[in-house]
């Protein structure tokens, strides 16, 4: 017999987002209920489309393994009375679990003796057993949103209209939702009402592919095929077709067999700016665009449809007569916008709220621009581009093309201005406002775009946590973190001479005591963005705990850590942080009062060799120019701080510092303070360990 099973839910129409999904939650529920169940199986994998979620498990155990395991009981004390009867209490266990009293073990735990039952369940059948993991699996999938339709009320995602079940060459029988299981699925919607019959499971994916209209069943061939039919049909023009990944992949999910409709719109259409004809096309009617060798966007669509038609060119005609449509209205849009200009969608920004007790978007743009200019003042940028940028950065918000195509905010900024001719630089900062778009996408082309960029996002921080709107765990609903990686990753890229905490103190100053009393949690919101970015970039834990919290320039605190990371495992370093550790453990217990220290006042050799080692990096420490200290000159301070190891060693361990006269207690105090300047003042090495 062969031991394979198979699952099919076949549904009305879902929303391809959902598939992809659903198919990772098939298998991994498969793999659980196949676990709980003790039944052994070589592999799991789920695969389908739109109206077909299919699970396919092969090499499946006849029989379930039998499970052997102790059940825990009462007391020890309870086993038996004083007569040496079994008590009811462990009779009556004993009864609940199928044993008899005699074969009750008795067993030391960490609470003490206890009795346990010793039982042996036997392993059923997994045919017998297939039909409720199937169930199982069924209504334990989970989507974004949910319906119920009929009595038992299932919530899924749309309404279950079959459902096969196979072990083998015999039916699985269950019902889920009022459908009962059995061996029939559907052809492709648009062609006949003609169950197909599946005989097998190793039969399904080759039954639905031989149809007259054919089912590609496996995500991966559905897609293979796809791709090589949009790209025969623009190599057919000598063009080049521009496949986007998240388009390619909402179609694969949308279709059961893929086919190419390639057709043509009205040159007049290419007046449009390039992204605009772009975002119709995919948003709105799921079409790939063509290219030519130039990169410059050329009048014919790929659109793709489920199934190969006889009326072909009737549907092309369809795709055709909407695109058209479509592209009129963003024609009309755009043409609207141009007369208007941006001062007016500028001035339009005092009717859009941004947080509630903070003004309008046009005061956030009053702001940006405060911020911008006061960036490029202090990094020499050029402030007439800045200021003329950040002026305009939100004007496109308010514009019908952006109300239309929110992914456009910034682009069409940029478009505009170009339309008013103004310079190059300011178009290109609006077009790049809003970058980077992810955590790791492009960033700004130039200095200035940059300034802008980083002026909104922080502003945009500043807005939210002064409002109360601060992320906690995964909820970040106006994408602060992101926007906060992007701050971190342009002052490093552009080696900006400002500290994370200088540009909060500027930003939350607008706002009043609401902004002062969040500087502080801004602070650490930067700084988990400025370790998240060393993270990615490789360093060890240690490392970025020992760097991050240092307010220096994102720079500088990357090139320290680079210096830092290059001592990791060095054992002199390490016994330094470790006796920084006491050092820092003692003045903090202590009434420090970080004076002078006083030599005549030393009683002991090892409170001279400390601090005149100290003293010597002082001075050697004191002849470095900050500002321009490079990665290998780090290097050379971490290892004249490790060379501290032996002072600091016997001065442990010869000298008491809380002794009883004041005075040279105090001095004691005051020099492991002196000490604890230099070893903590690049780098808290006491988080290295």
């Amino acid at each position: 017999m062969n031991n394979d099973a198979l699952l099919e839910i076949g549904v009305e129409h879902l929303p391809a987002r959902f598939v992809e999904g659903a198919l990772a939650q098939m298998e991994v529920l498969a793999k659980a209920q196949l676990a709980e169940n003790n039944i052994g199986y070589s592999s799991v994998r789920a695969f389908g489309s739109f109206r077909k979620l299919a699970l396919e498990i092969t090499g499946i155990e006849p029989k379930a393994k039998d499970i052997e395991k102790e059940i825990k009981g009462p007391p020890a004390k309870m086993l038996k009375d004083a007569a040496g009867n079994f008590t009811p209490q462990s009779s009556g266990f004993a009864e609940k679990n199928g044993v008899k009293p005699a074969n009750l073990i008795v067993k030391d735990t960490p609470n003490g003796p206890f009795i346990f039952a010793e039982i042996k369940i036997k392993g059923g059948l997994s045919q017998k057993l297939l039909p409720q993991i199937f169930t199982k699996i069924i209504t334990g999938l989970q989507f974004p949103k949910n319906m119920t339709w009929e009595p038992s009320g299932l919530r899924f995602a749309r309404p279950i209209r079959t459902l096969i079940g196979l072990y083998g060459t015999k039916i699985l029988k269950f019902e889920v939702a009022g459908v009962k299981s059995n061996r029939f699925t559907w052809p492709i919607s648009s062609f006949g009402t003609k169950q197909i019959k599946i005989a097998s499971p190793d039969k399904y994916v080759s039954t639905l592919k031989n149809l007259p209209q054919p089912i590609l069943i496996e995500p991966a061939e559905r897609e293979a095929a796809l791709v090589k039919a949009i790209n025969k049909e623009a190599q057919l023009r000598g063009l080049t077709a521009v496949i986007d990944e998240d388009l390619l992949k909402e179609t694969v999910f949308m279709t059961e067999h893929p086919v190419t409709v390639p057709g043509e719109f009205e040159i007049r259409f290419l007046t449009l700016p390039k992204e605009l004809i772009v975002t119709v096309l995919k948003k709105q009617l799921k079409i790939f665009h063509t290219e030519n060798k130039k990169g410059e966007i050329e009048p014919y669509f790929i659109a793709v449809r489920d199934g190969v038609s006889v009326n072909q060119p009737e549907v092309r005609d369809g795709f055709k007569k909407v695109m058209s449509a479509r592209l009129s209205d963003a024609v009309f849009f755009f043409e609207q916008d141009k007369k208007r200009g941006l001062n007016y969608f500028r001035e339009k920004l005092a009717t859009v709220r941004f947080i509630d007790g903070f003004g309008t978007m046009l005061d956030k743009t009053e702001r940006v621009q405060r911020i911008a200019a006061w960036l490029a003042e202090k990094c020499g940028a050029d402030i007439l581009t800045v200021r003329n940028t950040a002026r305009f950065a939100y004007a496109d918000l308010t514009t019908s093309v952006v109300y239309e195509f929110p992914e456009l905010q910034g682009y069409m900024g940029g478009v505009y201005a170009g339309e008013e001719n103004m310079s190059e630089a300011v178009c290109k900062g609006l077009q790049e406002f809003y970058f980077p778009l992810t955590a790791s996408s492009a960033l700004p082309s130039n200095l200035e775009s940059a300034l802008v960029s980083i002026a909104g996002k922080i502003d945009a921080v500043a807005g939210n946590f002064a409002g109360g709107q601060i992320p906690t765990g995964s909820e970040d609903p106006f994408a602060l973190r992101r926007q906060a990686m992007g701050i971190v990753r342009m002052l490093e890229h552009f080696k900006l001479n400002i500290t994370t905490w200088e540009l909060i103190v500027y930003t939350a100053a607008p706002y009043g005591d609401k902004g002062a009393k969040v500087v502080v949690q801004m602070q650490e919101f930067l700084r988990g963005r400025i370790a998240n970015l060393l993270e990615s970039e490789g360093f060890d834990a240690g490392v970025i705990n020992a760097v991050v919290e240092k307010d220096f320039t994102v720079t500088k605190i990357l090139t320290i850590a680079k210096a830092l990371q290059k001592f990791r495992g060095n054992e002199d370093l390490s016994a330094v942080a470790e006796s920084t550790k006491r050092v820092v453990n003692i003045l903090n217990k202590s009434e420090y009062t970080n004076a002078d220290v006083d030599i005549n006042l030393f009683k002991h050799p090892a409170e001279n060799r400390l601090f005149d080692k100290v003293a010597a990096i002082q001075k050697e420490f004191g002849s470095y120019s900050i500002a321009t200290l490079t990665e290998d000159d780090y290097g050379k301070i971490f290892n004249r701080l490790a060379g501290l190891k032996i002072e600091l060693t016997n001065f442990f361990e010869n000298v008491m510092v809380n002794v009883e006269e004041v005075a040279v207690r105090n001095n004691r105090l005051n020099l492991l303070g002196y000490a604890e300047s230099y070893l903590l003042l690049f780098a808290d090495i006491t988080k290295l360990n």
